[in-house]
């Protein structure tokens, strides 16, 4: 696969993944606050259907430009730095999700505090892959 279509491919997935989170939060605070619960409860599949397919072709397509492009190495320090945000991000995201299965048990459909936490937590940690992917600190 030439460079462009694996670079297209994985800032496709990147927007996948940030349009997921995104959408997350917007669910979270609009189930906390008891307005628009419908309709925040109607985006949760999309949002759950976004996440995997950015998260997995952010890391898929990551890896094989890496490996693909001369100049980049796995054991660059901007590269480990995002696989360990990535591996990170994907442990908040697996909390959020329980945090939406025990509101659903709940029947309440509010999440609770931790939950938004983990959200921000969550939104923190993709700013750092995107600022550590844009600016590539260490790379020459």
């Amino acid at each position: 696969m030439s460079y462009g279509t694996l670079l297209f491919l994985h800032v496709l997935s990147a927007f996948a993944l940030v349009t997921s989170v995104g959408m997350l939060v917007a669910i979270a605070l609009a189930l906390r606050g008891g307005r628009y619960t419908g309709a925040a409860s109607s985006l949760v599949p999309l949002a759950g259907v976004l996440a995997p397919i950015g998260g997995l072709g952010t890391i898929i397509f990551g890896i094989w430009l890496a490996v693909h492009v001369s100049g980049y190495s796995l054991t660059n320090g901007w590269i480990i730095a995002a696989i360990v945000l990535w591996f990170v991000g994907l442990g908040l995201g697996g909390q959020i999700g329980a945090g939406y299965r025990r509101a659903r048990a709940d029947g309440t459909l509010a999440v609770d505090s931790t939950t938004l936490m983990t959200h921000l937590l969550l939104v923190l940690i993709v700013a750092a892959i995107l600022i550590d992917m844009i600016y590539k600190p260490g790379a020459s």
